[in-house]
């Protein structure tokens, strides 16, 4: 702390002290809470976020959230759960959440409701309260290399409907629901994880297509708003997580927002390649987010809140805007202890999804032993498949199936997998492979290599279909649910 924040009066220290720790959400390593972590929530730590790292079944997640809640009842515990291949819970939840593209597709808004209803229940039943999803960015750009299957949708009217069916859903499970990637992650070609990326639109572009998704959710009470680390130019030169004009101007004043703003994680060098994660806390609250969102499992929240105790001091930041921002999250708290919890449900939602998926497409009956080729993306920093790919799946379904998973560019192992496929039928799954050439150039060799019967699942956006030839037949997934993808592996290892 520096000398000049020491001239406080008596009571102010421990004032600006809470209300720092009150601003901050972080992540944290292990499946138990670290003595480190556990004194921060009792200093008045505003959140706590939960990863794949920190589950391992669903009586663990329950005593760690108990645990947590024992130092301060009004904590808030978040997690990631948008739906799809990628799970945080996946231990801990037998029905795992279809993908957003997949409801989108669906377009029955009863039954996104439903899903997001039955996910959070889940949530809530592990102590968690905090749903950072739906995403509603909407994907106009097929080369996003990000966003891909976790929006509803190309179109700002099915994200906009299906939003505000998911908030609707997660309202009626008892917990908070967080709209994301304010303004709108879905019109790049840059992932913000690895780089900046830049959106050069005009306002009424930006109005008309990515603002309207949040609008519309925030009108259905969304309670908390996820920042992006995108710049978008006719706004600002800053990326909008340290956006005043972005944050302030168009969130708070021309949207109406009242809830509270937290960051996308500020250790993602979109942000982080030109500041320190300390510095962009600052810099983020003092745009206008209320949590300042540090997920890595390194994060120190003592350190985190002394840096912004001597923002404060050195007047880098206003006390009246740290004292708002907790104020947000200490009122979100409140208002989610006064709610109603559903207890978990059966998971009826993704088997309808599941059997939906499988009921509008024609698939060849390919017998019990295909061979199974998996093209598909690279693991990420913001997901963790909780299954290793479809020939895991197909041989859960046909004892005679196997195969192999490839995430990149691999000609030994291409040439490997084409032989092992001589003289069975061949599933060729492809990924977001539109944005992918090594994926391109692979299907096209094993479609003109094998002599059989062949079948091309996308299991990435539906826009892959284009890319197969059309006397190959192929049906879409909408992503990776495990539920779903087990229907489909029956579907196509049926006899002939």
């Amino acid at each position: 702390m520096t000398e000049q924040s020491k001239t406080f009066s008596a009571s102010e220290p421990q004032s600006v002290d809470r209300d720092a720790a009150g601003a901050l959400i972080v992540g944290f390593t292990g499946t138990t809470a670290p003595d480190d972590l556990r004194r921060a929530v009792a200093d008045g730590l505003g959140a706590v976020i939960l990863f794949t790292r920190n589950v391992a079944d669903a009586e663990q997640v329950t005593a760690l959230t108990a645990s947590l809640r024992a130092e301060r009842p009004d904590l808030l515990i978040a997690i990631d759960h948008e739906g799809g291949e990628f799970s945080h819970l996946a231990p801990a939840n037998p029905w795992p959440l279809a993908s957003p593209r997949s409801l989108g597709a669906l377009d029955d808004l009863d039954l996104t409701r439903a899903s997001a209803r039955d996910a959070a229940a889940t949530l809530a039943s592990l102590g968690i309260d905090l749903m950072l999803a739906p995403s509603v960015d909407v994907n106009s750009n097929p080369a996003n290399p990000v966003i891909s299957t976790r929006s509803f949708g190309t179109t700002a009217g099915v994200v906009s409907r299906h939003g505000v069916a998911f908030v609707e859903g997660v309202h009626q499970a008892g917990i908070a629901a967080c709209p994301k990637h304010f303004p709108g992650h879905g019109d790049v070609a840059v992932d913000s994880h690895l780089a900046l990326p830049r959106v050069d639109r005009s306002i009424e572009e930006v109005t008309a297509v990515e603002l309207a998704p949040f609008k519309a959710t925030i009108d259905a009470g969304a309670d908390v708003i996820m920042s992006a680390h995108i710049i978008f130019s006719a706004y600002d030169d800053q990326p909008a997580t340290l956006s005043h004009r972005i944050l302030h101007g168009l969130l708070r004043e021309e949207l109406g927002f009242t809830g509270v703003i937290t960051t996308d994680a500020l250790e993602m060098q979109a942000i982080t390649a030109t500041r320190s994660i300390e510095d962009a806390a600052v810099a983020s609250i003092r745009a206008g987010a209320d949590l300042a969102m540090i997920a890595i499992g390194e994060a120190d929240p003592q350190a985190l809140t002394a840096r912004l105790v001597d923002a404060v001091g050195n007047g880098s930041l206003d006390a009246t805007r740290l004292a708002d921002a907790a104020r947000r999250v200490r009122e979100l708290a409140a208002a989610l202890a006064q709610r109603t919890r559903q207890p978990g449900l059966d998971g009826a939602p993704i088997r309808e999804v599941a059997a939906r998926t499988v009921a509008g497409q024609e698939f060849t009956a390919l017998g019990g032993s295909p061979y199974v080729v998996d093209l598909t993306q690279g693991l990420h920093p913001a997901w963790n498949p909780y299954f290793s790919g479809l020939p895991e799946v197909f041989a859960r379904i046909a004892r005679g199936s196997d195969g192999v998973v490839l995430r990149g560019e691999d000609a030994d192992a291409l040439s490997a997998a084409q032989a092992a496929a001589i003289g069975r039928p061949l599933v060729v799954a492809i990924q977001d492979a539109v944005r992918t050439p090594w994926m391109r150039a692979a299907l096209g060799r094993l479609l003109e290599d094998h002599e059989g019967d062949v079948f091309v699942l996308c299991t990435g956006i539906p826009e892959d279909r284009a890319i197969v030839p059309a006397a190959v037949p192929t049906a879409v997934t909408y992503g990776r649910n495990l539920v779903v993808l087990e229907e489909v592996a029956k579907a196509l290892t049926r006899q002939p």
